[in-house]
């Protein structure tokens, strides 16, 4: 049988609790003139049962998290908890006529925080002196997220403020260029050594050029991630070719680019020898097999390859091989080839299969992750990766799924599916009540099924399950969720 809900810990159950009675209370407030006794008398309370920072901590990522509560209940949270000890703070969504009250609070009270996520607040033009002050008063910001925000002026600020951020985010639609770039590494050698982490840019779009890109690379001897950026590999090219010091190598283990050729894979090979990870977009043919040349690699992702050559490269070095997650294929992917290939594979995601084939049953031993989205996936070849992975968690299939109440009971019946916590096929127009019955019954672990408005099964079905599931305490949740269940 599916699981049993388990019993809340204390410690959530306090914390939804305490969360309620605070959102109530500052609910009531309607004027400038009731914050001072609602913050009194909730600060009383908070004082008397010896409320700790953490459980502030707590409260406050709660309630700034509920982007459906009314933005002035989050913010009025916000002015209450944010105190000398609280030491991170994500805003969370909230509409204009907040983001300057918003900064104005995190100047006066966020003096102390480590880290700061403004994802959710727009600051431009007449609020940017203020985001400065932020920047001078925070000196101690180990995480920065400002996307859509920042200018080659916050670059600047960033320099000359902080010398402990490891991790910045300014991407997304930005003004960014070499000059705020070389002002923020000019001069602040212990920034230069701490950051490790700069997302930058947009995805798909070279909106910052990648010779100025390339600085980051070059000045930065411990950053490992360029996130949310498309051409670094085209920055590395330049870098490699462009005053690049003799033996220098980078310590990035993430690399992304589109149109990779093969020149500027070979200076990828010679600047990252410790990538861990690597995404191509439409690389040129003879690019992959060159893969084969890394030692760490354990994460593929690519759109618009050859299937020929990906097999070429996990030939060499599938086994090193955790995930994949590929779209676009052109030509024909083998599963047999790939589990014998790549023992070691945990996840599998992919979308856009040209030609999906199978031969000998040879057992995904590790694969837990399983998501294929128009993957011309034949009934053997969906069998086949169901049943040759003893492991299987979850299992996403976004194409129409051939089997049927048969098919799944003798599959169920033969492999329990013991470790299967996630079924996930939206259109089974075969299956019915009695796959959900005997999914329910031979998976212990089952927990998420879905989406049952695909299967051969009545709304009737689906509010007798609910009844059934709700009266025996199973922790099972049938997809798409009944009005009653949405948004809980």
């Amino acid at each position: 049988m599916s699981p049993k809900c388990p019993v809340l810990p204390l410690q959530e159950m306090t914390l939804s609790l305490v969360g309620r009675q605070l959102i109530h209370t500052l609910s009531k407030i309607t004027t400038d003139e009731d914050v001072a006794l609602h913050f009194a008398m909730v600060s009383s309370y908070y004082e008397t049962m010896g409320a700790t920072t953490d459980i502030f901590q707590d409260l406050l990522n709660l309630i700034l998290t509920s982007d459906y509560l009314d933005p002035a209940v989050r913010y009025y949270t916000m002015k209450l908890l944010l105190r000398e000890n609280i030491k991170s703070l994500a805003t969370g969504m909230f509409p204009l006529p907040y983001y300057k009250r918003i900064l104005e609070l995190i100047v006066e009270q966020g003096r102390h925080l480590t880290s700061l996520n403004l994802k959710g607040v727009w600051v431009k033009d007449e609020n940017l002196p203020l985001m400065y002050d932020i920047i001078r008063n925070l000196s101690n910001l180990t995480s920065l997220n400002i996307p859509y925000i920042a200018n080659d002026e916050v670059l600047k600020f960033i320099g000359e403020h902080n010398k402990v951020l490891k991790l910045l985010d300014v991407s997304g639609e930005t003004d960014i260029t070499e000059i705020g770039i070389d002002a923020m590494l000019t001069g602040n050698p212990q920034l230069t050594q701490s950051l490790t982490i700069i997302n930058i840019g947009m995805y798909g779009e070279e909106n910052i050029d990648h010779t100025d890109v390339a600085l980051f690379i070059r000045r930065l001897p411990n950053l490992t991630n360029l996130g949310c950026y498309s051409y670094v590999g085209k920055a590395l090219y330049h870098l490699y070719n462009n005053d690049c010091p003799p033996g220098f190598t980078s310590k990035l283990q993430y690399v992304h680019d589109i149109q990779t050729n093969m020149r500027t894979m070979k200076a990828i090979m010679a600047l990252c020898p410790v990538i861990e990870t690597i995404y191509l977009e439409e690389p040129d043919q003879g690019v992959l097999p060159l893969l084969k040349d890394t030692k760490y690699i354990n994460k593929i992702k690519l759109n618009k390859f050859q299937c020929h050559e990906l097999h070429q490269v996990l030939d060499k070095i599938g086994y090193k091989i955790i995930t994949l997650m590929l779209s676009g294929s052109r030509g024909s992917f083998n599963f047999t080839r790939i589990a014998e290939t790549c023992p070691n594979l945990e996840s599998i995601e992919f979308y856009q299969c040209q030609t999906a084939t199978h031969e000998e049953d040879v057992l995904f031993n590790k694969l837990e992750h399983v998501e294929i989205i128009q993957g011309n996936l034949s009934v053997s070849c969906l069998k086949y990766i169901m049943t040759g992975s003893p492991k299987l968690k979850k299992i996403i299939i976004g194409d129409e799924i051939q089997l049927d109440d048969n098919d799944m009971a003798r599959m169920l019946r033969r492999y329990k599916f013991p470790n299967l916590e996630a079924v996930w096929f939206p259109n089974a127009p075969r299956l019915s009540l009695d796959t959900v019955e005997l999914l329910m019954e031979c998976c212990p672990k089952l927990s998420s099924l879905g989406q049952l408005s695909g299967w051969r099964f009545s709304p009737d079905e689906m509010m007798l399950m609910r009844a059934i599931i709700a009266s025996t305490n199973t922790d099972l949740v049938l997809l798409p969720l009944g009005i009653f269940q949405q948004g809980t």
